[in-house]
């Protein structure tokens, strides 16, 4: 049977639709916009579907564009695996991997697995992108697995737990000493905060002693969408910060910043790796996978920066 397209067609589709943008998958993937463009339109010609609406922002798949990803996805995933069962013979897995994470701190845990599966298979190469919470939840792109916070939405995805993380208040030394050691949670109430904003709706203090749970609302000095500003300000002594654990051990070690009412606690959040069924069969996705669940306390407390260095080891 033949068909009015080429396999160039569906990759420059599948280029397209992963940058969300002819511009961006033109500079992404070193092809000419006009080279795109031309496949692109070659492709909706012959199925006589429109697979894009055009965006302020870029473009977006239409439902038949995101049903046409999802199926010709497949056929290069096979083409993959098939790459992949051959390398095996050899002992190497190399090729490329797509991963997504939350805007939420995926950045801390993406950057720390990423650095170090790139250390122990130097043949992989990563697409590494961060989006809103909204935008992952709507799940408009590709990838091979996601770093999702939270528990995730019902879907066809298969999941795996990495692990739990748990909230708790901080401040400054400089913030202690203007305006004291805060006692009580009225203490924390009365005083100026950073609130971090979660898809346009303010975040919870929630916090727990035992079996008591209770709900803070200091004075929202900054609100911010995003945790590495929340740390900034709070760092900086302006104001106190409702943070996660792990995203300010280096902070707490170093004695930038000290933590508040300690036996108040968050309850756990889960962090999971997520896949499509069909990259389970992908060995350097699953290896991956196995590392993200296996060293995610190593993972979670790598500062991501250059100020320390954090032995993993090999395995």
């Amino acid at each position: 049977m033949s068909y009015p397209y080429e396999l160039k067609d569906i990759s420059c589709f599948l280029w397209i639709a992963r940058a969300g943008s002819i511009s961006r998958a033109a500079t992404t993937y070193s092809v000419p916009k006009a080279t795109l463009s031309h496949h692109l339109r070659r492709l909706e010609d012959a199925l006589q579907v429109e697979l894009f609406v055009r965006k302020a922002k870029g473009l977006e798949l239409t439902d038949a564009g995101k049903e046409y990803l999802d199926n010709c996805s497949a056929i290069f995933d096979s083409c993959e695996n098939a790459a992949s069962a051959a390398q095996r013979a050899h002992s190497t897995i190399s090729g490329r991997i797509r991963i997504v994470a939350s805007t939420a701190f995926g950045t801390s845990i993406i950057g720390a697995a990423a650095s170090y599966f790139a250390t122990s298979n130097p043949n992989i190469d990563f697409d590494l992108q961060m989006y809103p919470d909204d935008k992952i939840i709507a799940g408009q792109f590709d990838f091979d697995c996601m770093i999702f916070v939270g528990e995730p939405p019902a879907s066809s995805l298969l999941r795996r737990k990495m692990g739990d993380v748990s909230f708790g208040l901080y401040a400054s030394p400089r913030f202690v000493e203007a305006h004291g050691m805060p006692a009580s949670l009225d203490d924390i109430n009365r005083s100026s905060g950073v609130v971090y904003m979660r898809n346009g709706m303010p975040e919870r203090w929630a916090l727990r002693n035992q079996r008591n749970l209770v709900h803070l609302e200091p004075l929202a000095k900054f609100n911010v969408n995003e945790y590495w500003l929340a740390k900034y300000f709070t760092v900086e002594g302006l104001v106190i910060g409702y943070l996660p654990d792990f995203f300010v051990k280096y902070e707490v070690e170093q004695g930038a910043l000290l933590p508040l009412l300690p036996e108040w606690r968050s309850d756990d959040t889960p962090v999971y790796v997520i896949y499509p069924a069909q990259r389970h069969r992908n060995p350097r996705v699953m290896k991956l996978v196995d590392a993200m669940c296996n060293r995610f306390e190593d993972f979670i407390r790598s500062p991501i920066y250059s100020v320390t260095r954090i032995d993993y080891g090999q395995g």
